[in-house]
């Protein structure tokens, strides 16, 4: 029976480049001898459908559909995890939650928590991706992936939240600014500092 493997989650707002991040960790993880799942969230085509449709209409409604993705991925993750894997995931629970935040009043916030965390796996490392929210949006712009309702205040609201659930040290915070060598160097730190 081998080992648990690691999980490790990649969160930030979009335009820090998570997605790139998380590709680019794969070869380096593979050269010092681990196994590596890579999953990115969310994954069923209907669900993120769905919540794109009804986002603008009810934000709880729509929050589940992500909520009920990640419950049909826990399987996989949980699988890759007894066979000893790194897995590497692009956005988690801590998305949903910094993402529907805006809409929600605290009560529904806190009851979307309670549902998030009772379904999701907890991972053992999160890399927070920071970058200021101007220079996330450019980057957006720059590649064409902006969306109508990613506007100034709403990021900034969403990084808000982000930071409010920020806790070390679990969350390691890389600077991404920068160049996605730069972002890539202090991600490959923080995974060795953790034994990988």
């Amino acid at each position: 029976m081998s080992e648990r493997g690691t999980y490790i989650v990649i969160e930030g707002i979009d335009g820090t480049g998570k997605t790139e991040l998380a590709a680019r960790l794969v070869p380096p993880l593979l050269r010092r001898g681990h196994s590596v799942s890579s999953f990115r969230s969310p994954t069923d085509k209907f669900l993120r459908k769905e919540h794109a449709r009804l986002i603008k209409a009810d934000t709880m409604a729509a929050a589940l559909c992500f909520t009920v993705d990640r419950a049909l991925l826990r399987p996989d993750i949980e699988s890759a995890l007894d066979q000893g894997d790194v897995v590497l995931q692009d956005r988690s629970f801590y998305s949903t939650l910094a993402y529907q935040a805006p809409g929600l009043d605290a009560d529904q916030w806190r009851e979307l928590e309670r549902i998030e965390r009772t379904l999701s796996i907890e991972p053992d490392l999160v890399l927070y991706l920071d970058a200021p929210v101007d220079t996330a949006i450019k980057r957006m712009l720059a590649s064409g992936q902006t969306d109508a309702v990613e506007d100034d205040p709403y990021l900034q609201r969403v990084k808000m939240k982000f930071e409010q659930m920020f806790q070390q040290p679990r969350w390691v915070r890389i600077d991404a600014k920068g160049t996605p060598e730069h972002t890539i160097e202090q991600a490959m730190n923080a995974l060795l500092a953790a034994g990988l």
